[in-house]
């Protein structure tokens, strides 16, 4: 193994009237306060609130009156939160999702489908650290959701939901939510089951042209349809020994089922037929101490088997592939705080992870493509110290040390927050920090798309990035938010396409980059008028710059600046109808060789509340009203011409919540899986 030393530093000043108290909730500058209207919030809850390094938001407050039905939409309710490539970022960079400050193993994929499962009633608050101290026992930006826990008394409350989508196709969802309390005990189970049909089409162009002189041009458009059944099982029993003595069983499953056809027409034919399964489970178990000592161990299974047949007239060939994934993987932990007396702190952990992920791919008309095997190791320890002095100044600082067995790089944060005066916040982030690509994309497999002209590719020699964050942010009476930040990744690793000059094909494949720079403000305000009209508004600009000095033969520099403005409305009618309107639009964008057009949308929903205790909730909504928010892909790079124009159209639904027991539920923490899937 390398040794690895990481210092971790987190500082916090505090100097301001903190005595007046926060007023209200977001961030801004002062030039764009003057410009607001007289209406604008009287005696509103403050939203946002600071504790050392940590944005806490009152994520209730923030989705009251948004038809927001899961924990997963509630997250994007949070300022500089939005959604890229169906994943959360952060002010344009990826965060960790955390519950309760526990770190865990479950990968992005089974997180999102997770989160998508839990009623927002589960959610107390967030977080939001955009430099996470090393006690966290993760890297970089955070959003740590914290639960609502009901013990105590002895109740029953649950929650049931059903919903129907129509995208072209019909989908369905069903969920349940149970929630047992007692004064020893806390029980909740969770499932749902998603089923329907799903259906997109593709509108493909293509010219190639050889070093030899051959050109080819050929357009086709692509139908696809998917069929899939997915069901979310978990149960979570907490037991309290003694008086806060905590022992957390968690166990969480995963069973998904795919299939799928896509028919290429135009100037070439093809069918491809796939099926795809996978299963996940994941078993934790915590112990909590009221003196600061906890500990806990988690087990993480995933398989997924899945084939592919394809057969094109553009090389009268039939391909039929099958290959497989297998992740076992280990985490424990041991970790203490101590309160030190006159307002210092102490604390200290070492965390162990350990995998093995073994994958195959056949391709069965052919010779096999093989087995790997790959192992990984990584234990950390860390040390960190905090101090209060007074209500005006805090620090906190901490020192880490790693054991890895493949080179890794330095890791280290600081985090300063300044108070000038009441309801004003000034916080300052400096985060370096790396990032691993999945198992699947350094296997050296091969499948296929776009009648068998497209070979998506892995690559055995992707490195991870090193990534450095710098952030500057400002809140105004607790509400208004502006945003100042710059990226710096180096190696970032990203998908391309590449059309061959050698043979008439093209690889996707991701390529690490020598860097992408990132330079952007985000601002959001919320508006109310009167008491029927709530807005918000929130805008971002960005200056990117992607530079690959090795992308085969097309070493790429390229710069761009791009801007997202966001609105979200809410109108009041009486107590017990809300209206909701939510647009965005985006300028062109960059992502390495591939310019990605300018779009937008609007979405609507109507919801209804017929009692006061909101026990039902019927919603109908409509998303991408004008169908202008499909993605479509350009390059034509230096001779490369590959254009894909995606169209998977507007969205209309409508579902149904009953929640019975004065539902109060609650919060699970996820699990790490964004290395998993293919």
């Amino acid at each position: 193994m390398k040794r690895l030393v990481i210092l971790s530093a987190c500082l916090t000043i505090s100097l301001a009237g903190w005595a007046q108290g926060n007023r209200n909730d977001s961030l801004r500058m002062d030039s764009i306060i003057h410009s607001l209207p007289d209406v604008m919030v009287k005696g509103n809850r403050p939203i946002v609130k600071v504790k050392g390094a940590a944005l806490t938001y009152d994520l209730p407050q923030l989705i009251k009156n948004h038809p927001v039905d899961n924990a997963y939409e509630a997250i994007k309710q949070l300022p500089g939160v939005s959604e890229q490539d169906e994943a959360l970022t952060l002010n344009a960079q990826s965060v960790t999702v955390m519950i309760d400050g526990k770190a865990t193993t479950m990968t992005s994929e089974q997180l999102y489908s997770l989160l998508k499962t839990i009623p927002t009633s589960r959610i107390a608050n967030a977080e939001v650290i955009y430099s996470a101290p090393a006690r966290y026992q993760v890297k970089g930006q955070v959003i740590n959701l914290l639960l609502k826990h009901n013990t105590g008394f002895h109740s029953l409350q649950g929650e049931f939901f059903g919903g129907y989508t129509h995208q072209n196709r019909n989908s369905y969802t069903e969920r349940a939510s149970l929630l047992f309390t007692n004064k020893k005990w806390e029980i909740d189970m969770l499932y749902s089951f998603g089923h329907g049909k799903r259906y997109y089409y593709y509108e493909n162009e293509f010219a190639h042209t050889l070093t030899d002189g051959t050109s080819y041009a050929f357009s086709t458009h692509s139908d696809n349809i998917k069929r899939h059944l997915n069901h979310n099982i978990r149960l979570g029993i907490n037991y309290h020994l003694a008086k806060d003595h905590q022992l957390s069983f968690a166990y969480t499953s995963q069973l998904n089922n795919t299939r799928g056809t896509s028919e290429d027409d135009g100037d070439f034919t093809s069918l491809l037929r796939i099926h795809a399964k996978s299963q996940f489970h994941n078993f934790r178990l915590d112990y909590s101490t009221p003196f600061g000592f906890s500990a806990g161990a988690e087990y993480t299974y995933y398989n997924s088997p899945d084939e592919q047949w394809l057969k094109s007239s553009l090389y009268d060939e039939i391909y039929d592939i099958t290959s497989q994934q297998r992740i076992d993987k280990w985490y424990a932990y041991l970790k203490q705080e101590h309160d030190l007396g006159k307002d210092w702190g102490l604390n200290y952990g070492i965390n162990y992870t350990t995998s093995r992920d073994k994958s195959s791919q056949e391709n069965n008309n052919k010779s096999s493509d093989g087995n790997t095997i790959q192992t990984e190791d990584q234990m950390c320890f860390y040390i960190g110290a905090s101090k209060s002095f007074g209500q005006k100044l805090t620090m906190e600082a901490s020192l880490m040390e790693e054991y890895y067995h493949t080179p890794i790089w330095n890791e280290w944060n600081l985090s300063i927050t300044y108070l000038p005066k009441a309801g004003h916040i000034i916080q300052f982030d400096l985060d370096c920090d790396r990032d691993y690509p999945t198992y699947w994309s350094v296997k050296n497999f091969t499948t296929y798309n776009a009648g068998g002209y497209g070979k998506i590719v892995g690559n055995p020699t992707l490195k991870p990035s090193r990534d450095l964050s710098l952030s500057l942010t400002y809140i105004l009476h607790s509400r208004y938010v502006a945003s100042l930040f710059f990226n710096n990744s180096k190696d970032e690793f990203r998908q391309l396409p590449y059309q061959s000059d050698k043979k008439k094909e093209m690889e996707y494949k991701h390529v690490n980059f020598d860097h992408v720079n990132q330079v952007g403000l985000m601002l959001t305000a919320p508006i109310n008028i009167g008491n029927w009209w709530q807005n918000r508004l929130t805008f971002t600009g960005v200056y990117q710059n992607d530079k690959n000095s090795h992308f085969y033969d097309l070493p790429f520099d390229r710069s761009k600046w791009f801007c997202q403005a966001q609105w979200n409305g809410t109108f009041l009618f009486g107590k017990h109808v809300l209206l909701n309107l939510d647009a965005s639009v985006h300028t062109d964008a960059i992502q390495g060789i591939i310019d990605i057009p300018a779009s937008g949308y609007l979405n609507a929903a109507l919801t209804w509340k017929p009692l006061k205790d909101d026990k039902f909730q019927l919603k109908a909504y409509c998303n991408d009203i004008f169908e202008t928010g499909d993605n479509h892909l350009h390059d034509t790079y230096r001779g490369q011409h590959v254009i894909n124009k995606m169209y998977f159209g507007r969205i209309i639904g409508l579902s149904l919540t009953y929640r019975f027991g004065g539902y109060k539920a609650k919060q699970h923490e996820e699990v790490d899986t964004s290395r998993f899937g293919k």
